[in-house]
């Protein structure tokens, strides 16, 4: 469960094929997105008396783990995907009773219309992936139809509050709206021992981001939760 537009519309249409929900929280999610799940995603499920189960890394929060290694997420390797989202759900599926010889049908939310970043090799241990609005041929564009069907409003896009997917925009928002939080992403990012040569956002430092005019957060690649929740 990423809580975004995808999974949620996977929950709500097709609950019955579930026995729990795992949430991999990474300490840094956004406000909005932990709004949503205590508002409607966890008393959805305890109506349908489906266990919501959250789980994090060991390691601590991202950002507690990113300042420690002075290191920040990039989008080459996204190694935090796979430290703070999946193997916390991995070792939870193992604690389930997940084997290698016997693993666990996780659905995952990518719709028709993003079906290129679907694996399809079922590389995984402990987890089968099964893609059920692929299969269900349905589009992003049905998800909100769905959510709004169940009388749900859409949910935000969710993820890392510093997620490296977003636009800049996105982060000029949260320096308006929450500038001390916004600080603290500033100053992870200028802990990095790549600083200033890899920013985590784009090709500029978050340093004076709303003094930024530039066109070119229009043309930078975002997403909703497909990337850090398959």
């Amino acid at each position: 469960m990423g809580a975004g537009v995808q999974t949620t519309a996977i929950l709500l249409e097709f609950w019955k094929r579930y026995d729990y929900v795992i949430f991999a929280d990474t300490g840094d999610e956004k406000k909005s997105t932990m709004e949503y799940i205590e508002n409607y995603l966890k008393p959805f499920c305890k109506s349908k008396n489906l266990e919501w189960i959250t789980v994090k890394s060991h390691k601590g929060s991202l950002m507690e783990h990113c300042m420690k290694e002075k290191i920040i997420p990039i989008k080459m390797r996204r190694w935090c995907t796979q430290d703070f989202k999946v193997r916390p759900i991995q070792k939870k599926l193992r604690e389930l009773g997940a084997t290698a010889k016997n693993p666990i049908i996780s659905d995952i939310g990518i719709s028709l219309d993003e079906a290129h970043r679907a694996n399809f090799t079922n590389d995984r241990k402990y987890q089968v992936l099964e893609y059920p609005l692929i299969d269900a041929k349905l589009t992003r564009a049905d998800c909100y139809k769905i959510i709004l069907k169940h009388g749900f409003p859409l949910p935000e896009k969710s993820g890392c509050d510093f997620c490296m997917y977003q636009k800049r925009s996105e982060l000029r928002k949260l320096a308006l709206s929450d500038p001390e939080r916004f600080e603290k992403i500033v100053k992870m990012e200028k802990n990095s021992y790549d600083y200033p040569k890899r920013p985590l956002i784009g090709s500029f430092v978050l340093d004076g981001i709303l003094n930024s005019n530039t066109l070119d957060e229009y043309m930078e690649e975002s997403c909703d939760s497909g990337h850090c929740f398959n």
